[in-house]
């Protein structure tokens, strides 16, 4: 009989080894799947990041296109409103093309002073 126990422990404990083995793998593989789940949750987290970023700058892009549109169309309507002359680049439509296209793209705070030399020079 204790033969049969003897053989009944060993298989038992080649049972608890194989079975620890294969918790051990389980849980490895648990561990890569848990850093897959966190790589792509990251990943949608920057997507939907990056579409609210994108929304705001689409926004604001069509906000100053309908300012510009707004100036251009202005300066059009001063183009198209200036007397008509034989003259060309005195001519007042030409003037007002001249003064709209400066206005346009002249920043909003006026034209700036370029280059100048520095303090130490003047």
């Amino acid at each position: 009989m204790s033969s049969y126990l003897a053989i009944g422990a060993g298989v038992l404990a080649a049972l608890l080894v194989v079975s620890g083995i294969l918790l051990k793998l389980a849980w490895a593989e648990n561990g890569k799947l848990e850093v897959q789940l966190a790589a792509a949750s990251a990943v949608i987290a920057q997507k939907e990041a990056d579409a609210r970023l994108s929304a705001d700058i689409v926004a604001k892009q069509a906000e100053a296109f309908t300012k510009l549109e707004t100036k251009v169309v202005t300066q059009i309507e001063r183009i198209y409103a200036a007397p008509i002359t034989r003259e060309c680049a005195a001519s007042p439509s030409m003037r007002a093309s001249s003064v709209g296209v400066r206005d346009i793209i002249a920043p909003a705070g006026g034209a700036d002073a370029g280059r100048q030399p520095s303090p130490a020079v003047r």
